[in-house]
């Protein structure tokens, strides 16, 4: 505190010959803000208010603190911290007085209100509320989203019960930025077993879900204009961490054999990060073919750039085999793999993994620990518990099965109620299908059209041309089924296919 003169016992006369009192000011004992803090907050607003006027002389301290029924050290501590901010000023033979300050009159002074148009906002951060989204998570047809009616929901709150019934001492207070150690190990063993990568804890992050390790690692690698390939047509989401970190967004087409790697080189030569789904490309489901993977890392290595891999729903494989993550094949340890527990459990765990190098890994931990922390600890403990005991194995083959059936489902009902005007093809992994207009179809009416009007039936659809940054060279509508019966799938598409021109 600011060495100010402390007022003796001296009850001076007010500015205005009254005598301040704080007899109704009633002290909160219980409340976290401290008495002193108090006295002063209640004084401050009445000095900004107008009711305390400049000269205005206070009584003595221990006057006010007999009427406050505290101590005289607290009302002097007050007096310090507003002798600090201007708000007091100290008189002849050791009084106090109100100091001369601006008054927060609503008459005198104009309130701005907060503009609708977002001017307010910083740039990025308007760049991101301007990009366009439509989706329902309540609709039978959204995608990525799994069903919730099959999990094991008795073995899960089983999982929480355990964990937190005698916890271990170091899990009750903040855990490591880069997740509890059990659980790490606990996921790269699951990663070795559904995915086939191989991987150790110390490579591993826990994250919040693959939407919060792309938003740290966007902020990691990226300075603002720095430039990143995008896959067009691609995920949205994933382009609003990179505008928030202000990135410059290069969008780079993808065929049936996945990014084209060509085509981002001569757009953005030194890009410095290339964000990409390479085994099961969202929207359109496509695999990477093995010479663009390899002419990706060439790329990269070369120019010292960093890809970002988004693994979602491979776990869900319908047939054939397992399609070996770009991750597998880096041997540069500039891929950065991202992967979610959420799309294959329940979407609001939030809860994902980061696999890198350790050097990678570390720089991240050291620099969450300032942003976010770590995710909630109740539900990392019972996770480790869940992967270590087989559940989330055993809930994964099973739903295989299903996902594959709903698929088949979704496909017949399309090609029968649809298939003149939508072309759609069988894909060996995930939980949506994309169905691309055939020629023509666009010059009579648009996937945005048909996707407003989709609201009206309640089974919203997403439309494909929305996952471009730039115009759209096709158009078509997202379909999910992860929480569609087959037996549903006809009736429900049967909505859709109406909405279509005769």
């Amino acid at each position: 505190m600011p060495s100010q003169p402390r007022e003796r016992h001296v009850a001076g006369p007010a500015a205005a010959g009254r005598r301040i009192s704080m007899a109704g000011l009633g002290l909160d004992r219980g409340s976290d803000l401290p008495l002193y803090q108090q006295v002063a907050a209640h004084l401050r607003n009445q000095i900004l208010d107008g009711r305390l006027q400049a000269g205005t002389r206070l009584a003595g301290s221990r006057t006010l603190a007999e009427e406050l029924g505290c101590s005289r050290a607290i009302v002097l501590t007050a007096f310090d911290l507003l002798y600090s901010e201007g708000y007091l000023r100290s008189v002849p033979r050791g009084g106090v007085e109100v100091a001369a300050v601006a008054k927060s009159s609503g008459a005198a002074l104009p309130v701005a209100e907060v503009g609708a148009d977002g001017d307010w906002l910083s740039d990025v951060w308007q760049a991101v509320l301007e990009t366009g989204y439509e989706f329902d998570l309540g609709s039978p047809f959204s995608p990525g989203a799994p069903d919730l009616s099959t999990f094991p929901f008795e073995v899960w709150s089983r999982m929480l019960r355990q964990s937190w019934a005698n916890p271990p001492p170091s899990a009750c207070i903040d855990m490591s930025p880069l997740g509890w150690t059990p659980l790490r190990e606990a996921t790269a063993e699951y990663l070795g077993a559904v995915r086939g990568l191989l991987c150790q804890p110390e490579e591993v992050a826990i994250t919040s879900a693959s939407s919060g390790a792309l938003n740290l690692c966007s902020r990691m690698l990226l300075n603002p204009g720095d430039e990143v390939w995008v896959e067009e047509p691609g995920f949205i989401e994933a382009r609003w961490s990179l505008k928030a970190a202000g990135a410059r967004l290069v969008p780079v087409p993808v065929d049936d054999k996945g990014l084209v790697v060509e085509e981002g080189i001569r757009r953005a030569p030194n890009a410095k990060v290339a964000v990409v789904t390479p085994s099961h490309q969202f929207p359109l489901g496509v695999p990477m073919a093995l010479e663009r993977r390899q002419a990706l890392l060439e790329w990269a290595n070369r120019q010292g750039s960093w890809i970002i891999e988004d693994d979602y729903n491979s776990e869900f494989r319908h047939r054939g085999s397992m399609t070996a993550s770009l991750k597998s094949l880096d041997r540069s340890g500039r891929v950065v793999y991202l992967g979610t527990f959420s799309k294959v459990m329940l979407p609001s765990l939030r809860m994902g993994y980061l696999v890198a190098s350790p050097r990678f890994v570390d720089a991240f931990g050291r620099g969450r620990a300032r942003v976010d922390v770590h995710p909630a600890g109740t539900a990392q403990l019972a996770l480790a518990r869940f992967l270590r005991e087989g559940h989330l194995l055993r809930y994964i083959r099973r739903m295989r099965k299903v996902y594959a059936e709903r698929q088949k489902a979704v496909i017949d009902a399309v090609e029968a109620l649809m298939g003149n005007k939508v072309e759609i093809a069988s894909l060996p992994a995930g939980l949506h299908l994309t169905a691309q207009f055939r020629p023509g179809l666009a010059d009579r009416i648009s996937d945005t059209d048909i996707s407003r009007r989709s609201r009206g039936t309640g089974h919203f659809v997403q439309p494909l041309s929305q996952c471009y940054v730039g115009p759209a060279d096709r158009q078509g509508l997202i379909i999910g089924y992860g929480r569609l019966p087959k037996e549903e799938a006809f009736g429900k598409l049967s909505a859709v296919a109406a909405l279509f021109p005769a």
